[in-house]
């Protein structure tokens, strides 16, 4: 087994590294302050924290990616948790672990977006632009995914989201790649199994990649911090990282699409189902009252499916995006 590095960081065989990936093109050195509308000053910082785990012996190279939505809190702490509980000295192979990559939003409590340029990390891999979040996504791209051979992308449940807990993965046209992101996606052993088609899928970045959620409302709970350690405890078994069987569910489901549910009309919005309850087309699953507490909108399902997310926000203008339901 050999040493690994990642940016200007070495892990030595049998041994784990924190530091922080510095960020080329940006203003590692500088601290920004922003002022939330609660609590002191914070501040913001550039470098992305890392964490490497470097086994014993040869084995698979796992990347996992968490608090790019960085308030999706129990994602975060599985990921620094997997780092502090996980043996070198019983390891085969390497993890590679980002536990907060949107740093600016973590430290100002920022949902989905960078404060330092109101854009969403996440679609920018594949993009080109010269604001911090391309920067950071571009790092990333060309520092991190190299390295490894396996990507699990950790989310679940911002400040405004109740997500039933699930894993997903997609259809790129590499059979290899398809092949392996499937395994992965049903290793992790939710339920849910969400396969991105069409205009979910995201540019290729040529090796299996998957996207596991669990949380809700920007919330620290424990039992959804363990839907990601039991995932990815469960992949590390799987690819023989680690001693040991993946513990799967007895019944796993697959859905293949889905749609958004919309508010047409201002008011408060009162939900009638929850995320993982069946939806049949026609049915009522929410209304949006005035502040006279009348009805001005009877919300209902366009097609069967299953509820995959809730935005819980209570007060709506129209346009808010209400729901997401997975279609068989």
């Amino acid at each position: 087994m050999n040493e690994v590095s990642l940016g200007d960081l070495t892990a030595l065989p049998g041994k784990k590294k924190f530091g922080y990936l510095h960020v080329p093109g940006a203003a590692v050195e500088r601290d920004f302050v922003y002022r939330p509308l609660i609590g002191p000053a914070r501040p913001r910082t550039m470098p992305i924290p890392v964490m490497m785990v470097n086994g014993s012996s040869a084995g698979a190279k796992l990347g996992i990616v968490a608090g790019t939505h960085a308030t999706e809190y129990p994602a975060i702490d599985a990921a620094i948790r997997l780092y502090t509980e996980t043996d070198p000295m019983k390891l085969r192979g390497t993890l590679l672990i980002i536990p907060v990559l949107n740093v600016a939003a973590f430290w100002t409590t920022t949902p989905y977006l960078n404060p330092q340029d109101a854009l969403d990390i996440s679609a920018l891999y594949m993009s080109e632009g010269k604001s911090i979040s391309y920067l950071i996504a571009h790092t990333v791209r060309d520092i991190f995914w190299p390295k490894v051979e396996y990507l699990i992308e950790l989310h679940g449940g911002d400040l405004m989201e109740d997500v039933v807990a699930h894993s997903a993965f997609e259809r790129t046209g590499n059979k290899k790649v398809d092949e392996g992101s499937e395994m992965l996606a049903k290793t992790y052993g939710t339920e849910f199994i969400f396969e991105r088609k069409g205009r979910d899928v995201r540019p290729s970045i040529g090796k299996p990649r998957i996207i596991a959620e669990a949380g809700r409302e920007g919330k620290l709970e424990e039992q959804f911090t363990n839907v990601h350690l039991t995932g990815l405890t469960n992949i590390m078994k799987k690819l023989k990282m680690i001693e040991g069987e993946p513990e799967l569910p007895k019944k796993q489901t697959l859905v293949h699409g889905r749609y958004e549910v919309f508010a047409h009309n201002a008011g408060l919005f009162y939900s009638k189902v929850k995320p993982g309850e069946t939806v049949s087309k026609g049915q009522s699953i929410a209304v949006i009252k005035n502040l006279e507490g009348q009805t001005v909108e009877e919300i209902r399902a366009a097609n069967d499916g299953v509820v995959q997310l809730v935005m819980t926000n209570p007060v709506k203008l129209p346009n808010d995006m209400l729901y997401k339901i997975w279609m068989p």
